[in-house]
């Protein structure tokens, strides 16, 4: 693959709070696939961030680290804020779109499943993940199958049923960690 004058060894995960440091858990996803991977990985998840928030911010975020690598994890806050589904995979697509100008892979997750007091977005959150994988495909991206990964082991949740706890964050960054 030509990177140009992008770095290969230079990862930025986008994303939430589940990318962002959460209250509670000690380390992040990102931080744990650094050290799977051997590569640096760069943090740029923001609490409450949402598929919006993503685009608008995708272009700094590539041209200030020219990253060889953008991890895509956005949609939950979508779904909680009922901003609909065609809206997050179109901004979803253009987070897509910008790396690809860029010449940056993108690689796109789709959501955790959300439990407990957040099981009400359940079928959002499929429906959403759904749209995700099949617009993956038309892009001809990597995605990375959180539903999948977690199943329904609400073990890997903290008590919100929405955020991952260290064990959650594991199975994301070894997710990820699949896709290079």
């Amino acid at each position: 693959y030509d990177f140009e004058t992008n770095d290969p060894n230079i990862v930025v995960a986008m994303g939430d709070s589940i990318t962002a440091l959460e209250g509670g858990n000690s380390t992040t996803y990102p931080a744990l696939l650094a050290t799977m991977i051997g590569k640096t990985v760069i943090n740029q998840g923001s609490g409450g961030a949402t598929t919006a928030d993503g685009a608008s911010k995708v272009a700094s975020v590539l041209s200030g680290y020219k990253p060889g690598y953008i991890l895509i994890l956005y949609g939950a806050n979508d779904v909680i804020q009922s901003s609909g589904t065609d809206h997050a995979t179109a901004n979803l697509r253009t987070i897509i779109a910008a790396a690809k100008n860029n010449k940056t892979v993108p690689i796109i997750a789709t959501l955790t499943p959300m439990y407990f007091e957040h099981a009400i977005f359940a079928g959002t959150v499929s429906a959403l993940n759904v749209k995700i994988k099949q617009m993956a495909g038309e892009e001809g991206v990597s995605v990375v199958d959180l539903e999948s990964a977690f199943g329904s082991n609400t073990s890997y949740f903290n008590d919100d049923g929405l955020h991952p706890n260290d064990a959650g964050l594991q199975v994301i960054a070894a997710s990820f960690a699949g896709a290079f």
